[in-house]
């Protein structure tokens, strides 16, 4: 797949000259555009978790919303097996740093809850089976990300093990996620993933 024209494009005025690239008005500071500037930071985290958790995600229709220094994108998408979910990024939140995810099923549902990884604290993560009437919750003892991001990449190179985590495609993916929300959030209209064009 590819995204024309670029993500970080240049600007054009009417006429097509070069006007400057958004963010060096003030000396190339990224967060002088914070919209741009949340979405690229946090979005393709969100997008990244509901595609491994639901698949491939088709279509998205998101609102913006800012209030009182917050920015809240909630976004209802549209997966490739026809399910239905909603995603929510709000920044800045009055408490704790956290991501987290619900998902509700045939058969049972999953909680989770996932800390700031600096922290290097595993997710809490509580799962209901309706096949025994119980809930179950996983212990991550080893939450430390970036050593194991690290391990997992050495393993894919060296033994040529599958890859763990996200690849290149997923990162393009998410590109085209944060995209369709860029889109649909300017539009108010639900934008297909696959035609997402232009800049986040």
């Amino acid at each position: 797949m590819r995204l024309d024209p670029p993500l970080y494009h240049d600007r054009r005025s009417a006429t097509g000259d070069r006007v400057e690239r958004e963010g060096e008005e003030t000396g190339g500071d990224p967060k002088a555009y914070l919209r741009r500037y949340y979405v690229l930071g946090h979005a393709s985290h969100l997008l990244d978790t509901a595609r491994f958790l639901g698949g491939e995600i088709e279509t998205i229709r998101t609102r913006l919303v800012e209030k009182f220094g917050a920015y809240c994108w909630f976004s209802e998408v549209g997966f490739a097996d026809g399910s239905a979910g909603h995603l929510e990024l709000t920044i800045k939140v009055r408490m704790d740093w956290h991501e987290g995810f619900q998902i509700y099923g045939e058969h049972g549902s999953v909680i989770g809850k996932t800390y700031n990884p600096w922290y290097f604290k595993p997710s809490d993560v509580e799962c209901f089976s309706e096949k025994d009437g119980q809930y179950h919750r996983p212990l991550g003892a080893d939450g430390h990300f970036l050593r194991r991001q690290v391990e997992g990449f050495a393993v894919a190179i060296l033994d040529g093990a599958p890859m763990r985590g996200a690849n290149a495609q997923d990162g393009l993916a998410a590109m085209h996620g944060m995209v369709a929300m860029s889109r649909s959030a300017q539009t108010g209209e639900a934008v297909r993933l696959a035609e997402a064009r232009g800049g986040v």
